[in-house]
């Protein structure tokens, strides 16, 4: 996505001929053409639909680097020094347009963390409320996880490093991890029975070796 509208075109006023320059996206919404008459109602128009193209061609800045909720549009924009009046318009504009959906936002947020740092729905549910998605869009978003599973998963990749090192160390190094990435108490202590018993189980194996040929 890129910015559009936002050419220059002289505005001239009637009372003193001053030249003030506006983006074509404004002069477009407030009626405006180059040259003509500029009243003093003309340019409070003008000076509105001016910020606008300014909010909008922020607002497309920010989503080409990333989705973002509407909590995060907010703010962004209210930090680039647009007014509120600006912003509530930018944001209808946007969600109008397809661009800001915070239901489509949490899932992708939430499919983004499964591939690239997995989570218990305790914290991923955390995540998605502080970038003001709703709470039942949050609940939607991450229904359907098994937190034991994800967990069990995580605890035989990271397990793998410490299986050989003691059961204590398996259980503080492994267990620390599942507890920082989001899983409770339960999740957890579960999760790491299972992964030390399969941990075990093909230590086990290697050390059987091969069966006998017949």
């Amino acid at each position: 996505m890129s910015p559009a509208g936002r050419g220059r075109l002289r505005i001239v006023t009637l009372s003193d001929g001053r030249e003030l320059v506006f983006s074509d996206e404004a002069c477009q919404r407030a009626g405006a053409a180059e040259g003509m008459p500029a009243d003093a109602a003309l340019l409070e128009l003008l000076d509105r639909e001016e910020r606008r193209a300014g909010a909008h061609e922020a607002a497309l800045r920010l989503l080409d680097a990333r989705p973002r909720s509407e909590h995060e549009m907010r703010t962004r924009l209210a930090l680039r020094g647009f007014d509120p009046e600006t912003i509530a318009f930018e944001i209808d504009r946007l969600r109008n347009a397809g661009l800001l959906d915070d239901a489509r936002f949490a899932r992708a947020w939430v499919e983004d963390r499964k591939r690239v740092s997995p989570r218990g729905t305790a914290m991923l549910r955390y995540e998605l409320l502080g970038r003001g998605i709703d709470p039942e869009a949050a609940a939607a978003a991450i229904d359907g996880i098994d937190d034991l599973e994800l967990a069990t998963g995580l605890a035989l990749q990271r397990g793998r490093r410490y299986a050989g090192r003691g059961h204590d160390e398996f259980l503080a190094k492994v267990g620390g991890f599942l507890r920082r990435r989001g899983f409770d108490y339960s999740v957890t202590s579960e999760a790491l029975r299972i992964a030390w018993e399969q941990l075990a189980a093909e230590a086990e194996s290697r050390e059987a070796g091969p069966a006998d040929a017949p």
